[in-house]
């Protein structure tokens, strides 16, 4: 007689598995005000397109779909990523702190980021809001991938990294990157 046995779980798969303590959404602002545009020479107060806004809004009900969940939102100082991480906190069910760091402006590095998310080990679920390169950067450093990865986020788009702890001593694990066009399909 055939025993049904439950397939083992896979903790990149499942980031609610024991083995996945620690949730990274990291996430590219939505899309700014060109240069110059608007009255904004300063490139750090480019606020969102009302097109990129109303995106972002869509993003945030695709990430809800997908049973989206963060206990604190880091965002970049400059103004696109502020109001991005202000779309994500409104959109979901429960108040989220947001905080903001200049290691997620243009400048930061991915060590920086690391050392601040290792100051808050009861963080579990956070989501970071920045801009490229130093995203992908940081994606591939945290997963182990080599700097020829051809790993970029567009305006919008987000990954899962799962951790089994943190700060991480081995890669953590790619749950997945979605592209933004993907995740205002799944609103």
């Amino acid at each position: 007689m055939e025993e049904n046995r439950a397939a083992p779980v896979d903790p990149a798969a499942d980031p609610e598995a024991p083995e996945a303590q620690y949730q990274l959404y990291i996430m590219r602002h939505g899309e700014p005000v060109k240069r110059g545009e608007a009255g904004n020479p300063d490139d750090s107060k480019r606020p969102l397109t009302p097109q990129g806004r109303k995106r972002t809004q869509q993003i945030a009900k695709g990430l809800r779909r997908m049973e989206f969940r963060v206990d604190w939102i880091v965002s970049s100082p400059l103004a696109r990523a502020v109001e991005t991480a202000q779309v994500l906190a409104e959109s979901l069910a429960c108040r989220v702190p947001v905080e903001f760091s200049d290691t997620l402006g243009p400048e930061g590095s991915a060590e920086a980021v690391i050392a601040l998310l290792a100051r808050y080990p009861d963080r579990k679920r956070t989501l970071l809001v920045g801009h490229e390169p130093g995203l992908s950067e940081l994606a591939r450093r945290l997963i182990g991938a080599g700097r020829q990865a051809n790993l970029a986020f567009k305006k919008g788009g987000c990954c899962l990294i799962a951790f089994s702890e943190f700060p991480p001593r081995t890669p953590g694990r790619l749950v997945w990157w979605l592209t933004p066009r993907a995740l205002r399909k799944m609103a």
